[in-house]
């Protein structure tokens, strides 16, 4: 993480992102680093926007905008993390910023965060492209994903890292309470200041990279989503997991979120079977067992991995107080419990969020299925953050 002298610069909300109308087929989204306008900016939130057009049209000191990846190897061995994003981040206002976190087999890490100078988003009638990039840096990130979502494709070029990584969907985009994109009755808002669409709940991911002049090779499963904050992420959250999986015919994402902002515990859990959604739910627990669908996840202490800095660090933090997760998805009306156990394989990442909060990257082994049907298993990634005791 690379704190960054703040020059303050004013400017009107007009140029703080620049949107262009192509005609009637495409847009442009230009965002510059460091320029930024005074008090509050419009957070977007129209369930039928795009999921990958830009939803902020300005950025103030606090707003910021993330589209992000991830990735697991098919053997639980390997993970992969990453974002594009627009905002307010580690003190540095109106940040056009790159994230990388990646874990090989042999338990070796990498991590680099990267500032550059402009963002841009294009969107047309097919597809979008996006790049960030700082061409005296010769850094250049970009992505590029079919209108559908169905493929994304992410290039890589710059002095510490090149390549590409892929992304094929298994499962539809979604909103929080689970509805498939596009629905009016689609909400974004999951919590207080917080918003999140998730364009590629699971799919299948390949990546190919040199870092640092050694091969990263990942093939997997992940997935990926867009975020975007009223707030910077420390000044809004408490602790959360997030977790995707891919588990014989089942694929889940699953986020339990407690806000800062109002204390609360917010909940979705999405389960899908053969690429269709079956339970969706943002119900935690119930007292009545004859009501709506609900789940809730447990965190365990019995798996062979907590989170923890990498090897070597200078920064050496305490372990995660926890290595997985059992996730319940119960449908009292059908009569069906869903059930799967994590642990956690490979930390991806681990590192102080603020002085009260540690968060952290995950990639796992999953086991589990419908109570008295077939158990299968598969491969899990995700995040969590955890409050300092």
């Amino acid at each position: 993480m690379h704190l960054s002298h703040i020059i303050p610069i004013f400017m009107s909300a007009a140029l703080a992102v620049s949107t262009l109308t192509r005609g009637t087929k495409c847009t442009d989204s230009l965002a510059l680093d460091g320029v930024y306008t005074s008090g509050d900016v419009d957070m977007g939130g129209d369930p039928l926007t795009h999921f990958d057009a830009p939803q902020l049209s300005a950025f103030n000191a606090s707003a910021i905008e993330d589209w992000s990846f991830d990735g697991v190897s098919y053997d639980g061995s390997a993970g992969i993390s990453f974002f594009f994003s627009r905002g307010t981040v580690v003190g540095h206002v109106a940040a056009q910023r790159l994230f990388l976190s990646v874990v090989w087999p042999n338990g070796t890490r990498y991590m680099e965060s990267v500032f550059v100078g402009k963002s841009s988003v294009h969107q047309c009638r097919d597809s979008t492209t996006a790049h960030w990039a700082d061409d005296t840096a010769g850094v250049r990130w970009a992505f590029t994903s079919s209108i559908d979502y169905k493929n994304t494709v992410v290039t890589i070029d710059s002095p510490t890292v090149k390549g590409t990584y892929t992304i094929k969907a298994l499962t539809p985009a979604v909103y929080p309470n689970g509805l498939e994109y596009p629905s009016a009755g689609g909400n974004p808002l999951f919590a207080p200041k917080l918003y999140w669409e998730e364009s590629v709940p699971v799919g299948t991911v390949e990546a190919n990279l040199s870092i640092l002049g050694t091969p990263f090779i990942l093939s997997g499963y992940g997935g990926r989503e867009k975020n975007w904050n009223s707030g910077a992420w420390a000044d809004i959250s408490a602790d959360w997991d997030m977790i995707r999986a891919a588990v014989g015919p089942y694929a889940f994402i699953v986020w339990r979120y407690t806000s800062q902002v109002d204390q609360n515990t917010y909940f979705s859990m999405v389960l899908f079977k053969n690429r269709q959604v079956i339970f969706r739910t943002s119900r935690l627990r119930s007292s009545d067992p004859d009501g709506e669908k609900y789940g809730f996840i447990t965190l365990t202490n019995t798996g062979p991995v907590h989170l923890a800095s990498a090897p070597g660090s200078s920064l050496q933090l305490p372990e995660s107080r926890f290595a997985g997760y059992i996730l319940d998805f119960v449908s009292p009306e059908a009569k069906q419990h869903w059930r799967f156990a994590l642990d956690f394989s490979k930390t991806v990442y681990w590192f102080p969020a603020s002085s009260t909060l540690r968060i952290g990257g995950f990639v796992g082994n999953v086991t589990g299925g419908l109570a008295g049907g077939e158990q299968y298993a598969g491969l899990a990634s995700g995040s969590a953050q955890e409050v300092v005791i």
